[in-house]
């Protein structure tokens, strides 16, 4: 998002994050010395350029590097990423060619903030960190303003983790800016990390890509400094994870504090890190509770482990995948449960069906004790059935256990790993196809569990086994209005 010098003036928009490319050096030739004529004079030739300003703020920070990530690598590139060094109050400018122009509205623009920087309030910075502004989409002109914050920071940052889940993660300036489509589909993404941001810091817009300094916003500063903390310590942490996870497509490290988090587990002002690692078909996810110190980098107490592997299924024509997930997960009394998911999912007919299974859980003292215990008897059974008809889209999720009557249906399709030539996937597309799947069918279904959805361009609506019912409306100005209801007709926003 951009700050117009002449008003202050915010644009939810879409949003995606980007960087570099490679350079050679060419050899020197020798040539022989032969009599020239004098050179021709020629006029140097004016070349266009589109300038953007904006300051660093943790508080003004000078001696930092800003730069673009054109290719969305999340790595400066010298060569070929344009970048600024950062002056006295955090000021820096860029002057664009007008190819670098184009780029801006799709490419995340980076700070690193080495040691021997100055921090106008703190002093000399002594701990490397990063901060980053995510993508505007909005054509740059010499009248945009761009300040670079911890607050700007976690917009980013939690965009960037809801584009990893939907596979959109990673595009250049070139991937993006054709594709309006996909450009469309990241502007609901957008959308709800601002207004979870906005509800979880309690600061409006605004106030989020302001110069809080200069308006003397109390509030956004100290939210500001206590981001900056987390971002020093995930910095470290990352760089860590990097040398560990050399082949990793991605390593994501965040630390911070949420309140939300202190009342389900029982703390005061805690700080939680999440480290999350794509490699290959394998993800790792790690939630802990850190021992409150200047470094945060201790673990007090584990929350949560997950270990997720991806291959392939069945036919290929089908799409079939696979997904095994070993979860840890903590108890109230501190010790710990462990449990095992197995999710095969295939096409046919432009449908998408699933089924899996969810073993037992077991107890341990400690995380690392935690093995989960065999599917061959799972403790819950789903199925779930995904299309698209008349421009809507619709998902409907089934769960089963022992006292359900379905729980034994299709009973051999549990540990599939390796029964995919034994199995008929015809089976379970006959067995999910008489089940009351479609939104208005009537869902008499002894189930201890569903759920239908239906997506219709900006509504979203949801009813349950209770009888609930939830619609969920984006607003042109890209708000959401959250509504209940117990019919389907009338509703009441909800509390």
């Amino acid at each position: 998002m951009f700050f117009k010098k002449s008003q202050l003036a915010i644009s939810l928009a879409f949003t995606l994050g980007l960087v570099g490319c490679g350079g050679g050096d060419k050899a020197a030739v020798v040539e022989p010395v032969v009599a020239k004529p004098d050179p021709v004079k020629v006029d140097p030739v004016e070349v266009n350029t589109i300038s953007l300003t904006g300051k660093v703020i943790d508080g003004y920070v000078s001696g930092a590097i800003v730069w673009l990530d054109i290719d969305g690598d999340g790595i400066f590139d010298e060569q070929s990423e344009p970048s600024v060094v950062s002056e006295e109050s955090g000021n820096y400018s860029f002057n664009f060619t007008e190819e670098q122009a184009l780029c801006v509205p799709y490419s995340t623009m980076y700070v690193d903030v080495p040691v021997g920087a100055i921090d106008e309030d703190l002093g000399e910075v002594t701990q490397a960190y990063q901060m980053s502004f995510p993508p505007s989409i909005e054509a740059l002109t010499d009248e945009d303003i761009r300040n670079i914050s911890p607050l700007t920071t976690v917009i980013w940052e939690q965009l960037s983790l809801q584009l990893q889940k939907s596979g959109n993660n990673n595009l250049s300036c070139d991937a993006l800016k054709e594709n309006t489509e996909l450009l469309a589909n990241l502007q609901s993404e957008i959308t709800n990390v601002m207004q979870n941001l906005v509800a979880h810091y309690n600061l409006s817009t605004e106030q989020i890509y302001s110069d809080f300094i200069a308006t003397n916003d109390s509030d956004a500063y100290d939210r500001a400094q206590a981001i900056v903390k987390g971002l020093k310590a995930a910095y470290k942490f990352k760089q860590e994870l990097d040398a560990q996870y050399p082949d990793a497509e991605e390593v994501r490290a965040v630390i911070y504090q949420d309140t939300a988090k202190d009342a389900e587990y029982g703390f005061e002002n805690a700080w939680y890190r999440d480290k999350v690692i794509f490699a290959g078909a394998e993800l790792i996810y790690e939630q802990v509770k850190l021992q409150n110190t200047d470094e945060l980098d201790k673990i007090d107490v584990i929350l949560s482990r997950l270990d997720s592997t991806d291959t392939p299924w069945g036919e290929e024509s089908l799409n079939g995948k696979l997904t095994v997930r070993d979860n840890v997960y903590i108890n109230a009394d501190r010790t710990y449960r462990c449990s095992s998911i197995e999710n095969v999912s295939f096409e046919q007919s432009n449908v998408l069906y699933g089924v899996y299974n969810t073993s037992p859980s077991v107890n341990f003292s400690t995380a690392d004790e935690c093995v989960s215990a065999n599917l061959d008897t799972p403790f819950e059974r789903g199925f779930s059935i995904s299309y698209t008809e008349s421009g809507s889209f619709y998902q409907t999720d089934f769960a089963f256990r022992d006292e359900n009557a379905d729980f034994q249906t299709l009973f051999n399709w549990v540990n599939v790993k390796d029964k995919a030539a034994d199995l008929e996937t015809q089976d379970l597309v006959t067995v999910l196809a008489v089940m009351p799947y479609k939104f208005d069918d009537e869902t008499s279904i002894d189930a201890s569990f569903w759920r239908k959805y239906k997506t219709t361009d900006n509504v979203r609506i949801i009813k349950t086994i209770e009888g609930k019912w939830f619609r969920d409306t984006r607003r042109e100005d890209g708000t959401m209005l959250h509504e209940c209801g117990e019919n389907g007709v009338d509703w009441v926003q909800c509390e």
